[in-house]
């Protein structure tokens, strides 16, 4: 087993980071961060690893992992081809425990987010309907700024905290 490369995200000045992939392939890199990531795959095929966790991956497939659990999308042999066209897509989002501040998750209002981010420590597949409102959820965060982004924040861990439609 290679050796787990620990990326970190998210600047001291942001609650979260969302970014719009668009490349060849999606890193290669086996690795790990600290923290919470959802991501949306939108073009691309390939082979996903999550811990030890092994299995294909293609557009629609929504995943949300915990901190420090090792993962990978590698994209298929095809998409490396010096020669080929094919890209990826994909929306990625990341999120450290206290975004709200260190207590948020302790109240009332905020219990569930608490399971769904405890849940994803092995990582968690969503699907159905709540998956497709995720999904908008995520895309319509990408051109936000200032309070707009997280409230759409908000709505969106409502909506992965409440579904029952999780692996």
């Amino acid at each position: 087993m290679k050796t787990v490369v620990h990326k970190s995200t998210i600047p001291i000045d942001q609650m979260f980071v969302v970014r719009e992939l668009r490349d060849k392939y999606f890193d290669p890199t086996w690795h790990a961060h600290s923290e919470f990531q959802l991501f949306v795959v939108l073009e691309g095929t390939g082979t996903r690893f999550i811990g030890d966790n092994i299995k294909t991956f293609k557009p629609g497939e929504l995943i949300l992992t915990g901190p420090q659990l090792p993962h990978l999308w590698r994209s298929d042999e095809a998409y490396f081809s010096k020669a080929g066209v094919m890209a990826i897509h994909g929306i990625v989002l990341y999120l450290n425990e206290h975004f709200l501040g260190e207590q948020a998750l302790q109240k009332e209002e905020l219990v569930m987010v608490k399971k769904l981010l405890a849940k994803s420590k092995k990582g968690l597949e969503f699907f159905g309907e709540s998956k497709e409102q995720a999904i908008t959820l995520l895309k319509a965060l990408l051109p936000l700024k200032g309070l707009d982004r997280v409230i759409v924040l908000l709505q969106l861990l409502e909506v992965l905290a409440t579904t029952k439609d999780y692996q």
